[in-house]
């Protein structure tokens, strides 16, 4: 029988040679100097040999103990080199159905429609939270542990951030993406079970805090402190802008030039561009048509000279032909010292204090791009209101700059 001194003492030649340990166990020496664990074995009559992996990493204890498996193998009848092969492609397309694999599959696949801040929002949190916990896990064998570590970790993270919330909607966000790949995973026979159902209700989500009219004080405060801003003008340009013409935060984000137009003083919104806020609000697509004051005429002039040749009116800095992240003007906000405000919250106040000052609800929600059920009366109201609108926003524009005033 072999031993570790033995094995040790062994030294290649020119022609591979076997030695015998007990019960048809051998080790292979090569002339590369490798040493390799053998058995043969004998099945329904045939002769046959397995490799049982290469020493010193298989050790002799190690390979004694798979030569017991082996005949265990064939005692049941079952052949040892077939069953190594069938665990070998169980492997392999376990680790090519990682969960990591079958998400970047249901990202190609399932998500080819949907909005770039979604597919981007979906990304962060694969790269930022889910990835390093079960990127590498055959999907398979993801499991409501695994999802729950997951979760923890993501309101651990939040919460160090101070000023971002206190984590649990990152946290179920991320649990909805996690259940997203897992039933993809289901239906594509990669998985059995989704284990994120067991754990919906392992922490409560914060209750949906809705848009409101800014408090007067906080009215001042804004246009005072946006005036000090010590960011980008392109931020603060677009805080502005975002003020002056009652549009959402993502409208602001996505304006482009070519929707711009300066001889009429509007700003034209196609209906493609509004594709993914129409998704969010389950609205109809329209077009929107936003006609500028003279505030908003002279600032997307001034931000004409400075990113006139981007393709976004309001470009991220220092990139080129990208929009504004999707939180950068709300962190404006945290950054001036007005963390309990949101972009939100600018559109609420406008139709709050127009309404309050006798404009027409109609005028109001053209405006705020809510949308008309009656095609007829739509289209009818677009002609009828753009020059009504025109004068609102002017005086709107007016009352805004008033806040600053004081």
């Amino acid at each position: 029988m072999l031993s570790d001194t033995k094995i040790k003492s062994l030294k290649p030649t020119e022609k591979m040679y076997r030695v015998l340990d007990a019960e048809r166990l051998y080790i292979e020496v090569r002339p590369s100097g490798k040493k390799v664990w053998r058995l043969k074995y004998t099945l329904n009559g045939k002769e046959g040999t397995i490799s049982l992996g290469e020493y010193p990493v298989v050790s002799l204890a190690e390979a004694r103990k798979k030569k017991d498996e082996t005949k265990t193998l064939l005692k049941d009848g079952i052949n040892p080199s077939e069953d190594k092969r069938n665990k070998k492609q169980e492997n392999l397309a376990a680790h090519g159905n990682t969960f990591k694999a079958v998400a970047e599959e249901y990202i190609l696949d399932q998500m080819k429609y949907k909005g770039e801040d979604y597919i981007a929002q979906f990304k962060r949190s694969m790269n930022k939270d889910i990835y390093k916990e079960i990127g590498h896990k055959p999907v398979r064998t993801v499991n409501s542990a695994d999802v729950l570590k997951i979760i923890k970790n993501t309101i651990e993270r939040v919460r160090k951030l101070g000023h971002y919330g206190t984590g649990e909607s990152a946290a179920n966000q991320n649990r909805r993406f996690i259940g997203l790949v897992m039933k993809y995973a289901i239906v594509t026979l990669r998985a059995d079970t989704d284990p994120t159902y067991a754990v919906k209700n392992a922490i409560e989500s914060p209750e949906t805090e809705h848009a409101r009219p800014l408090e007067k004080d906080e009215r001042v405060k804004l246009m005072v402190r946006l005036s000090l801003y010590g960011g980008t003008r392109t931020v603060s340009n677009a805080c502005l802008a975002m003020m002056y013409s009652m549009l959402r935060a993502s409208e602001i984000r996505r304006m482009q030039w070519s929707f711009v137009d300066f001889e009429e003083k509007i700003v034209k919104f196609p209906k493609a561009s509004r594709r993914r806020q129409q998704e969010r609000s389950n609205k109809k697509n329209h077009i929107h048509i936003v006609p500028m004051s003279e505030q908003l005429y002279n600032l997307l002039k001034e931000q004409y000279d400075i990113c006139g040749d981007q393709t976004f009116v309001f470009s991220a800095p220092f990139k080129t032909n990208e929009m504004l992240a999707r939180t950068t003007l709300n962190r404006a906000l945290v950054f001036i010292g007005l963390p309990e405000v949101t972009t939100h919250d600018f559109r609420a106040t406008a139709s709050t204090l127009l309404n309050e000052k006798g404009y027409k609800p109609d005028w109001i929600n053209k405006q705020l791009a809510h949308v008309e059920e009656n095609k007829t009366r739509a289209t009818y109201n677009h002609a009828k209101y753009l020059e009504s609108r025109r004068k609102m926003l002017q005086d709107w524009a007016d009352i805004v700059d008033s806040w600053g005033e004081k």
